[in-house]
């Protein structure tokens, strides 16, 4: 278990510094492209598709983590109101849901690079192979499943409950 989250926690680091240096890179080409339409009157075209392309994957890895945390999708309400036991059956029963999901978000954007692959389908403005980001979203889902399986492992075969409740301030 304890190699389980080493491996985890060396997913999440490269993950947050993926994230950084995206973002950073999104950040910088966007504000180029405002300077540049705003003293001349042409525009990187290309940087919007770059743009919309990056902040999908910047959307699916921040999402992972979220999961890692529990904060993907969070029924406080409900879920405050349960006790150690029942916690452990609603944690598995949003699990299960969950990871249905990516799995299906992974097998249909795989389908999707496939497709593009085989077509050769290529962007409107950089001209490159649609694949290379449409492969985006099963990284993604990846990742999403990762994260997902570990917060489970943490909160039901663990003992993650109480250590979270514990973390909080109080009010």
């Amino acid at each position: 278990m304890k190699a389980y989250k080493k491996l985890m926690s060396w997913i999440a680091a490269i993950e947050k510094i993926v994230i950084s240096v995206l973002l950073i890179f999104v950040t910088a080409i966007t504000f180029a492209n405002v300077v540049v339409r705003k003293l001349t009157s042409s525009q990187f075209a290309w940087t919007e598709e770059l743009v919309i392309n990056l902040f999908v994957l910047l959307i699916m890895l921040g999402c992972a983590l979220a999961a890692q945390e529990g904060s993907l999708i969070s029924l406080s309400l409900i879920y405050d109101r349960l006790g150690k036991a029942a916690k452990k059956v609603f944690v598995t029963i949003i699990t299960v849901a969950s990871l249905a999901f990516w799995a299906i978000l992974l097998w249909s954007g795989w389908e999707k690079v496939l497709s593009q692959i085989v077509t050769g389908k290529q962007t409107s403005s950089l001209r490159w192979p649609e694949w290379v980001f449409t492969i985006f979203l099963p990284i993604g889902a990846v990742f999403l499943i990762l994260h997902s399986i570990e917060f489970f492992v943490d909160n039901v075969l663990g003992d993650g409950l109480e250590e979270k409740k514990e973390e909080l301030p109080n009010d």
